[in-house]
């Protein structure tokens, strides 16, 4: 990944494709590309009830400057990722800082390491994931000669180019890349409606499973 960058250019899906995705569960999602782009369970939606679904502008490292930079960048409806490297120790991202990007009408953040200010993160209501939380924050700059704006970041083995979208809800958090947006909305969309067909075709009766495990070779005793 380059360092010392800054792009300004993101090609990014459809407002309607953002939020086509925004409707779908995340694990339906997860689903539809063959079980590919989920975030590790740890990485989690530290604002419960809500979904975060948007283009990612990406931020490498855990600088503060690197970080509003990326937000300068960000457009209405963006997802921020923070590539912090997962750090544990220290967090890079908090309430004041939410509550500037909701004013531009950010859609959340993605933060591979640490947050803190939880109760105002959740007052505010602004979808947050983090790998958790901790009030001990870095001493600025940090990293900095080592940062980037929008250039392509990995998290838990996943790559993320800006313009793919980030989509999390209390399952957990998926990537889509830009280029297969279109195709992971059908095919989620027509999953969900088979599935709905079937269970509902199913409902009170037996699903047979006994007979299926008996037919396989397990002893009924």
């Amino acid at each position: 990944m380059p360092a010392r960058e800054i792009h300004t250019e993101v090609i990014r899906p459809s407002r309607s494709e953002i939020t086509a995705l925004s409707r779908i569960p995340v694990a339906s999602i997860v689903d539809a590309p063959g079980k590919t782009g989920a975030l590790s369970y740890c990485l989690k939606l530290q604002t419960p009830g809500l979904v975060l679904c948007g283009s990612a502008v990406t931020a490498l490292g855990p600088d503060v400057t690197v970080r509003r930079a990326a937000i300068d960048l960000a457009q209405p409806g963006d997802v921020v990722v923070v590539a912090a490297g997962g750090s544990k120790e220290r967090s890079c991202f908090g309430g004041v800082t939410a509550a500037h990007m909701q004013t531009r009408g950010i859609a959340g953040v993605l933060v591979d390491g640490m947050v803190r200010d939880l109760a105002e993160l959740r007052r505010l209501a602004f979808p947050t994931v983090a790998r958790g939380t901790t009030p001990l924050n870095y001493d600025y700059p940090a990293g900095r000669e080592e940062g980037a704006v929008n250039v392509p970041v990995d998290i838990d083995g996943v790559r993320i180019t800006p313009g793919d979208v980030v989509v999390a809800d209390e399952d957990g958090t998926v990537i889509v890349p830009r280029e297969q947006v279109a195709a992971v909305i059908a095919t989620a969309e027509a999953s969900m409606s088979v599935e709905d067909e079937k269970w509902w075709a199913r409902r009170g009766q037996s699903l047979g499973a006994v007979q299926q495990l008996t037919d396989s070779g397990y002893k009924i005793v």
